[in-house]
């Protein structure tokens, strides 16, 4: 995934997704690349309707949610990311997510938008506002 060369926020996911593509692989990573693109007290928020759902705070937190999030799904595909600034600090992306349920092997698909606040390189917020998230949780068998 390509992204507009010369705005900060954008090397900095580009950093992000990078690491995060590195860490799940098989055979997995090292965190620290990841980590090293989240602020100290960065927060990722979650819907709480979620088994995942709520606030994540700095990098360890974000590990715990990596973790709890694997737990609900075996497969992840993040497909067509577009992105789009708002400034320096903010970037919102638009996605389709592709994911397979752990507990009930069935496929689940749909839309997502991102949003990223960045400040001195490093993401400070990142909030995901799913499309449907009694249809996630319907696919995991949660209803």
């Amino acid at each position: 995934m390509k992204m507009t060369a010369g705005n900060a926020a954008f090397a900095t996911l580009q950093r992000f997704y990078d690491a995060e593509t590195i860490y799940l692989a098989p055979g997995g990573g090292d965190f620290g690349p990841i980590a090293d693109t989240l602020d100290p007290d960065c927060v990722l928020h979650q819907p709480s309707s979620l088994p995942y759902g709520g606030e994540w705070r700095g990098p360890e937190g974000f590990r715990a949610w990596m973790e709890a999030f694997g737990k609900v799904w075996s497969h992840l595909e993040v497909r067509d990311p577009q992105f789009y600034p708002s400034g320096e600090d903010v970037v919102v992306s638009r996605s389709h997510v592709y994911a397979i349920s752990r507990d009930t092997g069935r496929p689940v698909d749909w839309p997502l938008l991102q949003f990223f606040r960045i400040k001195n390189d490093r993401i400070v917020e990142l909030r995901p506002f799913h499309w449907d998230t009694a249809a996630l949780l319907d696919g995991i068998g949660a209803l």
